[in-house]
């Protein structure tokens, strides 16, 4: 690996000086060259404007030097063993609302803000083509080793700029549109309702525990739903013949989120020496990409024997763009759809566990919904679900999949009155806010009330006093260009199963501890996770 120097340093104002070119070669003889973020911004000239003069220098923005970072993370620092809302909390108590760490590994320095006019002042000028540091080992493995299957396509997490936008606005009309999602429904109901009957045969009918992980269960429901829609089939995931290939790939998947953490989150070396580690890595992205590629070329069999005038699913309308892209999507909403959704669903199903009252209200929307227990859920039952939805939205409030939002800065930005150069990391701290009495009264409670505009139903009052009036405070999907394409998806799937979980079962929590979490590629729960299910009477 090189560092190249294009040899344009500009210093503005505040004396601080930053590159606006370099390039990472990965590879012997130059194959892969990883552009800047600054690259693909738009040329702005540096600010000289009265607020920005008046501004505090970056320098001054409170943060650890390099070494003294690093030495948190050592055994008996301060940010040692910590996942990311632990590290995020501590450096918070240290330096203060906004505070700068310095970037590692050739990586910009990063400032997190717990400001939401911060947010909104870095969100409003992202521009067309807003930039965030996305998975470099996915630029590698896809654009040096295996070119022939991706043809130079990185994928909508690590491209930037143009190539970016050109993706995004090709697979918006197919991820983003509510009636190409919605389509899966059906099916989607069908999943959902094997995992309830698969739950019912590993419950215990005297004490009414599950006799397997359930968190397990969960990646298997959410690998066998994001299956059908990104690939329009079946895995037999919830049976007890799954295909073979199936469970291969299930179980790359989490091999690939353990190594992307390490490789891509994580402090490095590997873009300057391939590691035997790093190599194990790379050997996973390969069977991944052998099984979903052969699973594409079976369904593209398929779909050629198929009746014309049949509604086109979302693989067939990806494949009708460009068979790279197709493959490429195929594979991020796979990689992406497993332990985000489980996650998001197992951490609202917690607290609705916790909020007994708040779950049985929930239940008398549901039986609304879906007065037989063992009927259908349609696109016209499921149109009214105030309460479901608001419920979701809590449980993401409290505790997000993700600490904050980030973006890569394409202007110099004044934040909470520190000047901030383009080109700059900014985390927004969007789950501390969220979970702050000064933001949402009464914070620490579940109280789907706060979002519901007008009383959904008699007993039930809505009060959106107690949530922010700032919109950038509540952003579990980010905002802008870049919100998270799965969006509609995940959000379908979530309903779906809740719907059938809480309309067949009361769900208590067990352990006498709250839920725990770990540090992935995101906030994921752990440790002691137990629910007790037992089956709702109906009068």
């Amino acid at each position: 690996m090189m560092w190249k120097n294009t040899g344009k340093t500009i210093k503005g104002p505040g004396q601080f000086a930053y590159q606006l070119c370099f390039v990472r070669d990965f590879s012997v003889g130059g194959i892969f060259n990883q552009q800047t973020h600054l690259d693909y911004a738009e040329a702005s000239a540096p600010r000289a404007d009265e607020k920005w003069q008046q501004a505090k220098l970056y320098k001054d923005i409170p943060g650890p030097s390099s070494l003294r970072m690093i030495s948190y993370f050592m055994p008996g620092g301060v940010l040692y063993n910590t996942n990311l809302i632990q590290m995020n909390r501590r450096m918070r108590e240290m330096y203060g609302d906004i505070y700068s760490m310095p970037g590692l590994m050739g990586r910009p320095n990063v400032v997190f803000t717990y400001n939401p006019e911060d947010f909104e002042v870095t969100y409003r000028n992202e521009g067309l083509w807003p930039i965030r540091i996305g998975l470099e080992s996915f630029s590698y493995y896809r654009k040096v080793q295996r070119p022939d299957v991706f043809g130079g396509i990185g994928g909508l997490v690590s491209e930037q700029g143009q190539a970016w936008a050109d993706i995004r606005n090709k697979v918006n009309p197919v991820l983003m549109k509510v009636q190409n999602v919605r389509q899966n429904l059906p099916q989607l109901d069908l999943i959902a309702k094997e995992f309830v009957d698969k739950l019912e045969a590993q419950r215990n009918p005297e004490t009414h525990h599950l006799d397997n992980n359930f968190h397990d269960q969960l990646k298997m429901w959410a690998f066998e739903s994001i299956s059908f829609v990104a690939l329009n089939t079946r895995m037999g995931l919830l049976t007890d013949q799954p295909d073979p290939n199936a469970s291969r790939l299930a179980h790359h998947m989490g091999e690939f989120f353990n190594y992307s953490f390490k490789y891509d989150v994580q402090p490095s070396i590997w873009p300057y020496y391939k590691t035997p580690g790093f190599k194990k890595f790379l050997k996973t992205y390969d069977d991944i990409t052998e099984i979903t590629t052969n699973y594409i070329e079976e369904a593209i069999k398929r779909f050629q024997s198929q009746e014309e005038g049949q509604t086109n699913c979302v693989l067939q309308q990806l494949l009708g763009l460009n068979k790279q892209v197709a493959v490429v999507m195929v594979m991020d909403m796979l990689m992406a759809g497993i332990d985000t959704t489980s996650s998001s669903l197992l951490t609202i199903l917690y607290h609705l566990s916790r909020n007994p009252e708040k779950q049985e209200q929930l239940r008398r929307e549901l039986r609304r919904v879906l007065p037989d227990p063992q009927g259908s859920l349609s696109e016209d039952s499921t149109k009214n679900m105030p309460y479901l939805r608001a419920c979701i939205k809590e449980g993401l409030r409290i505790t997000s999949i993700t600490p904050g939002n980030f973006r890569i800065t394409t202007k110099d930005l004044v934040l909470s009155g520190y000047q901030v150069p383009r080109g700059t990391g900014v985390l927004m701290g969007v789950l501390e806010l969220s979970n702050s009495d000064e933001y949402f009264a009464k914070s620490a409670d579940f109280l789907p009330e706060r979002w519901l505009k007008a009383d959904s139903a008699p007993g039930v009052q809505a009060c959106p006093e107690a949530r922010s009036r700032n919109p950038f405070v509540y952003l579990p999907f980010g905002f802008g260009p870049r919100t998270c394409i799965g969006k509609r998806i995940a959000e379908l799937e979530i309903e779906t199963l809740l719907v059938r979980l809480l309309r067949s079962y009361k769900i208590s929590w067990l352990p006498e501890s709250p839920m725990q979490y770990e540090s992935t590629i995101i906030l994921a729960p752990c440790g002691d996770i137990r629910f007790k299910l037992e089956p709702v009477q109906d009068s």
